[in-house]
């Protein structure tokens, strides 16, 4: 299930699924794309945290269960739902987070691509294993080279192998790493997770994520929104038309000034 809760200004929404380690079914896509969609039109809201249930991981993608068929129109309509997430978040007009602890395996590292922000536990990992099962990576996969740069977004989706927090931090996908006191999942050990929970239940990565996120609340709203609405453009326009349209939004900022005034 996807659950929604409000601090303030913020909408948490947390993956819940860890019995199955946070596996993504098509409804749970669809209440994805749903709480984005209700966030960006929720004027009260400034920013976005996407978190995760348990203790284990962050998602381990796609639940396999929605391949478990030969029919290519069906696989088309599924990772469809999953492009629709990824759609929802990057233009959704609120900042979004992403905090990630444990695995992060394919669907699910897609859509922290989306996001604007990562940050990862000490001891998260990352992976896009669908070659290893026999289909490509698709959908957010395309923008990887923009985070990760061509050589490592090459390896990563080539390879399958697991990249550490240390791995994906110098490549550029994560802003940050929280360090964790305990190794996930040693036995007799306090889990890391519960080791970084502060008082408000927060784990540390959730909080330094929430930092990012509150760091572009003293920027008013509708600038925020603009200003992720260029980004977007310069990263799929040539250099030249990227400019002239940042003129545009420029005076456009003007204008919408005068209006709350």
């Amino acid at each position: 299930m996807i659950r929604k809760h409000r601090t303030d200004d913020v909408l948490t929404i947390t993956i819940d699924n860890a019995a199955q380690a946070n596996a993504l079914t098509e409804e749970m896509l669809g209440a994805l794309v749903d709480s984005f969609t209700e966030a960006n039109a929720d004027e009260s809201l400034r920013a976005v945290l996407l978190t995760s249930a348990g203790e284990r991981g962050f998602s381990a993608g796609m639940d396999t269960a929605q391949f478990a068929h030969t029919s290519a129109s069906q696989a088309y309509a599924t990772i469809s739902r999953l492009g629709e997430v990824c759609e929802a978040i990057k233009s959704c007009d609120l900042p979004v987070a992403v905090a990630i602890e444990g695995y992060c395996i394919g669907g699910a590292a897609e859509i922290a691509a989306a996001a604007d922000f990562r940050i990862g536990g000490s001891d998260s990992w990352y992976s896009m294993p669908e070659v290893r099962i026999g289909i490509p990576s698709v959908l957010e996969s395309v923008n990887l080279h923009r985070l990760m740069g061509w050589t490592k977004a090459t390896e990563f989706v080539l390879t399958g192998n697991r990249f550490t927090a240390e791995e994906m931090l110098a490549c550029g996908f994560l802003n940050d790493i929280v360090a964790e006191e305990a190794p996930r999942g040693e036995e007799g050990a306090v889990s890391a997770k519960e080791e970084a929970v502060p008082e408000g239940g927060r784990t540390a990565v959730e909080e330094r994520a929430l930092a990012l996120l509150h760091d572009t609340t003293r920027a008013d709203r509708a600038i925020i929104a603009q200003q992720k609405r260029m980004l977007r453009t310069w990263k799929n326009t040539f250099e030249t038309q990227a400019i002239a349209d940042s003129k545009t939004e420029f005076a456009l900022s003007f204008a919408q000034g005068a209006e709350r005034q």
